[in-house]
């Protein structure tokens, strides 16, 4: 890839005005993220956030693009910035309070994101006077903003490590005055926010380096290796098809970062030039993963369809996918450019990925905009799962709606019209009175007999058992009779299911007489065996299940190898071992539906 065009280095004036602006960006991070100083402010919540918005953003941006102070771009850069921070702090955080607010672990990310996307243009329009530069520049530059931050925010931390060093040492020395002075989080954030912005704008204007070529580099031996695992992930896929084994889970997240690496690492590869970057085979194999690329993002957008269809609607499944549909109209763009250039398809990767890259930011501002809001859909969403029966109203509905601020509330309103859905979303599974027995819940199958009376005065612990109790788990607890070891006499069996949609849980006991001095012998049920048993499908797994509560079962002894000590020859231990005949081994429980 070509190199950026040279800039000149920063004057004085500048990093004196860099300085400034790093000391008031401390300053204002330093207030806000003090929880005692944001409440002494007394202003409403939707103001309590915005002076950190500003500082985080503001400062960051100005130090990405000063160079002089007559450029244009800097300015419409700055106040795009301040916009941008003004209306997703009201819209985002319009119902936030002075303590701490969710919103801003998800809000903080999707602007460090918009303006990742923003800042090469900018920069680009500084050193070219074009709103519409060269693809590969726009590459090169993306590459360069992302090592030059990390590079920046590394030095950052350096300065601030470097006080937090000063304030011990100085206390070492018994100089605890300026030690207990220096040891102040407006100093440690002052410190980061110098080292970031100083050496940003120095690193940026002084040094010139080709990241996107060293990115290049890497990228051609990252891309065949992702390709040949997308090949084997496809040919598994296909075989899976083809036998009628089922697909255990469609993983839409694990495919949304497979496709996007792909997606990254064919843009570092071949940018918007021709120019063949493997030997012909192996070329052959990469753009034959471009096209696999449409299996694997489709994959992802209906697998977030199928939860949808599952439950319902949720802020993580309407990003996930948001994500997963544009990534899926990239890919396809990019096979229809393969098929329709063959060997000169990387010519239209540049008109491509610079509409994509504009259409990423209009999503952005969408899903930030009335025209999208998530939590009204999810609200509404989660209402219409209740009305067709594919949610049950508990009080995790509660918390969920809870977080979704007043059109949370709005929707709690209509469900609590409803007497019943009143008593269910203040049922809590947690709370001690609701809690069920594991006799209450205790299921029998059917033709054998039940757990005696002695197995239940021993109180015995059972495994997973919380999954039967507890009726927001939705499982349940089987507990019946059999000759587990062939013996001739019943032994007691508990299963449970519902921890895991491939398996459930047994536990065998056996009926034992506690022998105790001066005491009459005691019949006791001592544990003897556990099986956790697996199967291919939920459907298998609950066709199982089904079948063991009718009483369809079967027992298959299964072999153990029995570990038996041999002392060294003419070694005489202190107390010969006693060998006890033990039972035989309880086999193991084998569901035949």
């Amino acid at each position: 890839m070509k190199n950026s065009a040279l800039q000149a280095p920063a004057s004085r004036f500048v990093y004196v005005i860099v300085i400034v602006v790093a000391l008031l960006q401390g300053l204002t991070l330093n207030a806000t993220s003090d929880y005692l100083i944001r409440s002494s402010w007394q202003v409403p919540g939707s103001l309590v956030w915005l002076p950190m918005l500003l500082a985080l953003f503001v400062p960051s941006v100005f130090s990405y693009l000063i160079n002089r102070f007559s450029s244009a771009a800097l300015w419409a850069g700055l106040l795009l910035t301040a916009v941008l921070c003004v209306w997703m702090n009201f819209w985002y955080l319009s119902e936030a309070t002075a303590g701490h607010t969710r919103e801003l672990s998800s809000l903080i990310p999707l602007m460090v994101l918009l303006f990742w996307l923003i800042l090469p243009w900018f920069q680009l329009r500084q050193l070219s006077g074009s709103w519409n530069p060269d693809y590969v520049l726009l590459t090169e530059q993306y590459v360069r903003n992302t090592v030059l931050g990390a590079l920046a925010g590394l030095i950052g931390l350096l300065v601030m490590g470097m006080l937090f060093l000063a304030v011990y040492l100085f206390r070492i020395v018994n100089l605890e005055f300026l030690s207990d002075w220096l040891n102040d989080s407006l100093y440690f954030w002052m410190s980061f926010c110098l080292g970031f912005n100083i050496s940003l704008v120095f690193i940026r204007t002084v040094f010139t380096f080709s990241t996107g070529k060293i990115a290049g580099y890497v990228a051609r031996v990252l891309l065949p290796l992702l390709t040949v695992i997308g090949v084997i992930a496809a040919g598994g896929l296909l075989l899976s098809v083809v036998t009628g084994v089922r697909v255990s889970g469609l993983g839409s997240f694990t495919m949304i970062w497979f496709v996007s690496l792909n997606i990254l690492l064919l843009n570092l590869v071949y940018g918007n030039e021709c120019v063949p970057r493997f030997r012909s085979w192996l070329n052959g194999l990469v753009l034959a993963g471009v096209l696999l690329l449409n299996v694997f993002s489709l994959l992802s957008v209906y697998g977030i369809l199928v939860r949808v269809n599952q439950y319902s609607w949720s802020i993580d499944r309407l990003y996930g996918f948001c994500i997963a549909l544009f990534l899926a109209v990239v890919v396809l763009a990019y096979s229809a450019a393969l098929l329709w250039k063959r060997s000169g398809w990387a010519v239209l990767l540049g008109p491509v990925n610079k509409a994509g890259l504009l259409t990423l930011m209009a999503i952005i501002l969408v899903i930030s905009s009335p025209l999208a809001d998530f939590k009204q859909i999810t609200a509404n969403s989660i209402l219409a799962g209740i009305e067709k029966g594919r949610i049950k109203v508990t009080s995790d509905i509660r918390y969920t709606l809870e977080g979704l601020g007043k059109r949370g509330e709005a929707a709690l309103a209509v469900l609590n019209e409803n007497p019943e859905y009143s008593k269910a979303l203040t049922y809590s599974s947690y709370d001690q009175d609701n809690r069920r027995t594991l006799r209450e819940v205790m299921l029998t199958v059917a033709g054998s007999p039940a757990l005696p009376e002695s197995w239940w005065e021993g109180k015995y612990d059972v495994t997973r058992a919380w999954f039967c109790t507890e009726s927001s788990a939705g499982g349940e607890c089987l507990g019946f009779m059999a000759d587990a070891d062939g013996d001739g006499q019943d032994d007691a069996l508990v299963c449970v299911s519902g921890y895991s949609d491939l398996s459930f849980y047994c536990q065998i006991w056996q009926q034992a007489t506690e022998v105790t001095d001066g005491q009459p012998d005691k019949q006791v049920w001592e544990e003897r065996d556990y099986q956790d048993i697996q199967y291919a499908s939920e459907e298998e797994k609950q066709a199982a299940w089904a079948a063991l509560k009718a009483g369809h079962y079967s027992l298959k002894p299964k072999v153990w190898m029995m570990v038996v000590p041999e002392p060294e020859k003419g070694a005489e231990p202190e107390q010969a071992p006693e060998v006890i005949q033990e039972p035989a081994t309880p086999a193991p429980l084998v569901i035949q539906p």
